[in-house]
């Protein structure tokens, strides 16, 4: 399947999804996430999750290690203004609206990539290779690339992966795990 297309069909699921169905996925996906290995973790860098789109609630999940990895340093993402890049912040109280609607850390304390363990990567849909597909601005893609190779990838889906998504490109950073609300996929 095309990017566009498996993009398109995820987006559609999506937001067919109630309130409800997504709360019952959020706590599945916790069940998958509780399973992963977390010892060597002690910065994770995630996302704020967007409702409005029914995207995995990522709070839920950071929620978790915070209580069980002691003084763990949780950062997450800001676009630049010009809209070409991203950068990870230490979480603070004070969020922002940025002007895509996404909430983003005020920006006090900056976390580079290679002060990352982990990293919680949004998506709309992945294949069993790693590949995903994102809204297609490629902030990930871009920020990835200059992380340490070590780093893990987890996405975090709604849906199961697709067999193959044909458009690749080399750019594109395939992750190193992924989790559904039924099942752990290693890459």
């Amino acid at each position: 399947m095309q990017k566009n297309a498996l993009r398109t069909t995820m987006l559609s699921k999506r937001n067919a999804l109630t309130h409800k169905e997504c709360m019952k996925l959020d706590d599945l996906l916790l069940i998958q996430f509780q399973r992963l290995n977390w010892s060597n973790t002690y910065s994770i860098g995630s996302f704020l999750p967007m409702a409005k789109k029914n995207e995995p609630n990522s709070l839920l999940l950071t929620k978790y290690l915070d209580i069980i990895i002691p003084d763990l340093i949780i950062s997450y993402p800001r676009i630049s203004e010009n809209g070409d890049h991203m950068e990870f912040y230490e979480q603070t109280d004070h969020l922002i609206e940025n002007k895509w609607g996404i909430m983003e850390p005020a920006p006090l304390i900056k976390v580079l990539p290679n002060q990352l363990d982990t990293i919680l990567v949004p998506l709309l849909g992945f294949d069993l290779h790693g590949h995903r597909v994102g809204f297609g601005k490629g902030f990930y893609d871009k920020y990835l690339i200059n992380c340490p190779d070590n780093i893990n990838k987890i996405g975090i889906s709604y849906f199961e992966p697709i067999a193959k998504i044909e458009d690749t490109q080399q750019f594109d950073v395939p992750l190193t795990q992924c989790i559904t609300p039924w099942n752990i996929y290693e890459f």
